[in-house]
């Protein structure tokens, strides 16, 4: 009876091993029969980069929200493997950062250069996205979307394979991605009858969040670049990040934070609204405020001036790139 048993615990082993033969054997078969077939994914690749003047989005999922994701915007130029990249953390440098597609095993993969803004999100991790490496598998391929995924889940010891990014064509209503700054805390002429001017910002969610107007002002540190060393975008905190000038901070404050005065950081076109530990305050404040208004960013859309009256409209964004939150400050003179 055992040996009747053994024997039929061997023939079932050796039937399972026998299928998974077989079925190597037909994917083999499969690439052998496309020799080509990496080199028309790369081809079909670069083709679809450059179709999108205004580069391809990635929304990556952050720590800091539930619903809001951040828009990562990628122009690429396939001649000089050049990559343009443009968020809401910080203001992109002058340095040139590049990018190239190469063989992978079983698909082609797209590399960006390390010391980029796509390493810096690698490094700094979930806070700041759900990005896990600076190599991507690419998955598919089409007119309208290309979809990549992380090599590496995680770090060096985790497997293979994070989140598939399902990257779109940057709208043509997502003038803040423009190189163009029109947000310019920097700029005397911008803070007119902004800086300190206490107004109102309008939170117009477009969930289940009710909507609200609260007291806002905006205003300015004396020293704007005082707290390099907590922000974990600087270089000096992590010598591998990079792709970022160095930060500017300014203040949100009003009724929308008690009247705390709460340091955020000068995006691309947009408010910043990361926590960071240059000490407790600054890490407690921003966390408050994010969590208050239920989004760590607004991106810039437009600003009105009529005589004294300031008006501005900012939104953030879903996981699909749809609008999730409309904000519009008023300054009330």
């Amino acid at each position: 009876m055992k040996k009747l048993i053994y024997y039929m615990l061997f023939g079932f082993c050796a039937s399972i091993l026998f299928a998974a033969c077989e079925k190597d054997n037909i994917t083999n078969a499969h690439f052998d029969a496309h020799p080509n077939r990496q080199e028309e994914v790369v081809s079909k690749l670069k083709k679809a980069m450059v179709s999108s003047p205004n580069g391809w989005v990635m929304m990556v999922k952050t720590s800091l929200s539930e619903d809001v994701y951040t828009p990562i915007v990628l122009q690429f130029d396939t001649v000089l493997n050049k990559v343009q990249i443009t968020t809401v953390y910080g203001m992109t440098s002058e340095t040139d950062d590049f990018f190239r597609v190469t063989k992978g095993t079983g698909s082609p993969q797209l590399i960006f250069s390390t010391g980029s803004i796509m390493s810096t999100l690698f490094r700094i991790g979930a806070k700041a996205s759900d990005v896990t490496d600076h190599m991507y598998n690419v998955i598919a391929v089409s007119d309208d979307e290309i979809q990549i995924q992380p090599y590496r889940s995680g770090n060096v010891y985790s497997k293979e394979g994070g989140v598939i990014y399902k990257m779109f064509k940057r709208p043509d209503d997502w003038t803040w991605a423009n190189q163009n700054i029109e947000f310019d805390w920097t700029s005397t002429e911008f803070k007119t009858n902004v800086n300190g001017v206490f107004g109102e910002m309008k939170l117009d969610y477009q969930n289940d969040t009710p909507d609200r107007t609260v007291e806002w002002r905006f205003w300015t540190w004396n020293n704007p670049y005082l707290y390099q060393g907590g922000d974990p975008f600087a270089i000096e905190n992590n010598i591998g990040t990079g792709g970022f000038k160095p930060n500017y901070y300014f203040i949100i404050t009003g009724g929308i934070t008690n009247q705390v005065n709460t340091t955020v950081t000068l995006g691309h076109n947009a408010v910043s609204i990361f926590p960071f530990s240059y000490n407790n305050g600054t890490n407690q404040a921003a966390t408050a405020l994010k969590n208050n208004i239920k989004s760590h960013y607004l991106v810039f859309k437009s600003i009105s001036r009529n005589e004294n009256n300031v008006k501005m409209e900012f939104e953030a964004y879903g996981k699909d790139g749809n609008v999730i939150l409309k904000a519009s400050y008023d300054n009330k003179r």
